[in-house]
């Protein structure tokens, strides 16, 4: 059976520009799922094909007719429930789909099979690994085995070659320390320049002192302006301390009149509250 991939190709196109059918107003109310369901009604709006409304399925939208039912690699799905049916599967025409009943142990010795006779298995089970992985598995740990002896063998201290002028390991000896002393007086000569940087900051603070003698004899003359002020300030506070006085005598004078106005009314009015007692109980003795 010879498949034609120029109608597969077409086929792809035709999947691409496809609509979602969908229910009408399945968007709209949760009730409603949104498979597919034909509309009626004398004045349904999908059923007129107005605008704005979701397409309807038609015929225009199928697939070429020879190609209906295969895969994309054209090729016929066939269901499989054990080993004895895979071993029947042709390469060329079917491809190999697991049952769902299936258990896991079953699946993968059927995916071992199928390796074994080059069958390909669309929903492959992860729990299973072909022959190709197992051997790409095992090699990349051997490798991993060479790189890691490479480092340990890398990390060893490495053996000092020979010169070759010639010299002998006393006279490199010597060399070695005669390089060593020059760089120590190299780092004692970069440690002089910053002595040098000292002695010139300690000039400086005699400057200073210099100008802070200066500031100090102007800022006199600004300390006895300031004496004047503050004499001429007691004589306006002295001047107004008497009114504050004559305000605090007036207000007591009015505070005790007040008191004894309120004293006065008091007794007053304990007075008749006693008067009105004792009338009530020469009535009430006077009817017994």
């Amino acid at each position: 059976m010879t498949v034609d991939k120029r109608l597969l190709r077409e086929r792809a196109k035709i999947r691409k520009k496809r609509p979602k059918f969908r229910r009408q107003e399945s968007w709209r109310y949760k009730r409603l799922r949104t498979g597919w369901r034909r509309p009626v009604g004398i004045d349904n709006t999908m059923r007129h094909h107005k605008r704005g409304w979701p397409k309807i399925v038609r015929i225009g939208f199928r697939g070429p007719k020879s190609i209906r039912g295969l895969t994309s690699n054209g090729k016929v799905e066939v269901l499989v429930h054990n080993v004895k049916e895979i071993e029947q599967i042709d390469v060329d025409v079917q491809i190999a789909r697991i049952a769902s009943a299936v258990g896991i142990k079953k699946k993968v010795d059927m995916t071992n099979r199928a390796d074994e006779l080059n069958v390909k298995i669309i929903n492959r089970p992860e729990e299973a690994l072909t022959f190709a992985t197992i051997s790409e598995i095992s090699e990349e740990l051997l490798l991993e085995d060479d790189v890691l002896d490479k480092k340990k063998k890398s990390s060893r201290p490495r053996k000092k070659k020979s010169s070759s002028s010639g010299l002998t390991a006393k006279e490199i000896a010597e060399l070695d320390q005669i390089e060593s002393q020059l760089a120590g007086k190299e780092k004692k000569s970069t440690k002089k320049p910053t002595k040098k940087s000292t002695t010139k900051t300690k000039a400086k603070p005699t400057a200073a002192k210099k100008t802070a003698s200066v500031k100090k004899t102007t800022v006199k003359p600004k300390a006895t302006k300031s004496k004047k002020t503050t004499t001429a300030k007691p004589k306006t506070t002295t001047a107004k301390k008497p009114t504050a006085a004559k305000k605090t005598t007036a207000k007591s004078k009015v505070s005790i009149t007040a008191k004894k106005t309120t004293s006065t009314t008091k007794k007053k009015t304990a007075t008749s509250k006693k008067a009105a007692d004792t009338k009530k109980k020469a009535a009430s003795s006077k009817k017994n």
